[in-house]
Order: structure tokens, then C-alpha cells, then sequence
């Protein structure tokens, strides 16, 4: 069976009471379009998401099929990861620009005050020793990362200037780079 969208979630009232088949995703799955796994129970899935529901990407606990008293619902597995929590605005505007810089992707994961704000990385040696040379208390933990959490830059102006040689031997910036908004 192909599945093409998402029927609601777990925390809708039409799925209440009713057993739960999980299909486990890790967080890169969770953001692909065309995917085929088998659930807990041994039923196949393939989906072939339309693009608003790739582009919203999987969630946990995403209804994706109804099968009489049995509803097929995504499971985030937990991912190895680095959980950040640097102490100040200055600390975080660093944290958050050495990670970008690293183009590695970065998830903010809660709190309500200026320090008291955490995030997360995946786990890799260099992360881990970039936090280390940053002096941001962290912890490795296994969490479940969702898109809807990962911080992304919106403003489209991340442009990397080349330099162009034109007919006449001159080197020149190719117009419209290395202007930033």
C-alpha cells in the first residue's frame, strides 16, 4: 500500500483507545518523500509523500493509516546527539554560529529564558570538541530530532563570493555576490 499523507495523530480523538503499530523512522527518514519499511507488526509501508507533507515532514506520532482497531503511527527513534545549553545571549550567538558555520544542522529543544534555552547536534568527535573549546556545558543524550525543531536560515542572503574572469583578463565578483542583506 502506498501512503501519500498524514491522517492526524495519536492525540486526536478518532485514534483514541485504538492499539498502535509504530513505524520506526530516524530523524533523516522522517524527512524523505519516497520511503518503504516494515512496521513493528510486520506490515509494509511505502510512502510517496505529496509535497506539503515532505515538506512538513514526518512527526512522531503521525497517523499514517487506519486499519480497523490498529493505526499505523510514526515512532522517532532516538539519535545520538549532543545536547547544548551555552549560558547568555553572547555565549548562544556563538554556539549558533560556529554550529551554522559547520553547516551541521542544529535543534533547539525547549526552555523559555536566555540561558535556559538547550539544543541539540548530532554526535560527532569534532562537535564534541568544539563544545569543549566553546565552554558549553552539554551532555550526550539520545533524543528524538524533528524537523519541526531544527533551526534553519530563513533570509536566503548565505551567499560565498567567487571571483569571475571576463574576457579581458579582470577578475570581477559575479553580479549579486558577496552582497548580503
Amino acid at each position: 500500500m502506498i501512503l501519500t499523507h498524514v491522517c492526524g495523530t495519536l492525540a486526536d480523538a478518532p485514534y483514541a483507545g485504538k492499539k498502535v503499530d509504530p513505524l520506526q523512522l530516524d530523524y533523516a527518514d522522517a524527512q524523505k518523500r519516497l520511503l518503504r519499511r516494515t512496521t513493528r507488526e510486520g506490515r509494509d509501508i511505502a510512502l510517496r509523500l505529496e509535497p506539503e507533507a515532505q515538506l512538513r515532514g514526518l512527526r512522531d506520532g503521525d497517523v499514517l493509516l487506519v486499519d480497523g482497531d490498529t493505526v499505523v503511527a510514526v515512532e522517532i527513534l532516538p539519535t545520538l546527539s549532543l545536547v547544548a545549553k551555552p549560558e547568555g545571549l553572547e555565549a548562544i550567538a556563538r554556539f549558533c554560529y560556529e554550529v551554522g558555520n559547520r553547516h551541521a544542522p542544529l535543534y533547539a529543544l525547549g526552555g523559555t529564558a536566555v540561558g535556559g534555552l538547550s539544543f541539540a547536534v548530532l554526535y560527532d568527535a569534532a562537535m564534541e570538541d568544539l563544545l569543549k573549546k566553546l565552554q558549553v556545558p552539554y551532555e550526550k543524550q539520545a533524543v528524538k530530532l524533528e524537523e519541526r525543531c531544527r533551526l534553519k536560515l530563513l533570509s536566503g542572503t548565505h551567499h560565498h563570493a567567487h571571483v569571475h574572469h571576463g574576457h579581458n583578463g579582470r577578475a570581477a565578483l559575479a553580479e549579486g555576490e558577496g552582497h548580503h542583506a
